[in-house]
């Protein structure tokens, strides 16, 4: 982890799948994928906002981050530099401090400064709704 823009890192996850391979967020950069055997970053999503957690799916499949937008954000990941864009949900009404996944991957749970705790029902492709 070498490289931020603007501002410094706040969250890390790794691929349970890929047992080298790093995702990493912070503030005022982008999420950055890292190869454990690379010096840069091996591909990026654009996100000019804080990420304030983020955690990769128990297969390795999905990833889901939450930001200081207060919002939450769902990606498929099919490898390291390829990612799909499933969804956001908006829930909370402060900041999202944590985010984890259910073990059988159909739920996300949310954490925030506003002291909620949203449960998110995950189906894969289709995104998920606050419950």
């Amino acid at each position: 982890m070498r490289q931020t823009q603007n501002g410094f890192h706040m969250a890390m996850s790794q691929r349970k799948d890929h047992e080298l391979e790093l995702v990493t967020a912070g503030s005022g950069s982008p999420i950055f994928f890292w190869d454990c055997d690379e010096a840069q970053p091996v591909a990026q999503i654009p996100y000019p906002y804080k990420v304030m957690d983020l955690k990769i799916s128990p297969s390795g499949k999905w990833m889901a981050f939450g930001t200081e937008t207060n919002e939450v954000f769902v990606y498929s990941l099919q490898g390291l530099d390829q990612f799909t864009f499933l969804g956001k949900g908006l829930g909370h009404s402060a900041p999202i401090q944590r985010v984890s996944w259910s073990p059988d991957e159909r739920q996300i749970v949310t954490v925030s400064a506003d002291c909620s705790v949203s449960v998110w029902n995950f189906f894969g492709q289709s995104g998920g709704q606050a419950q």
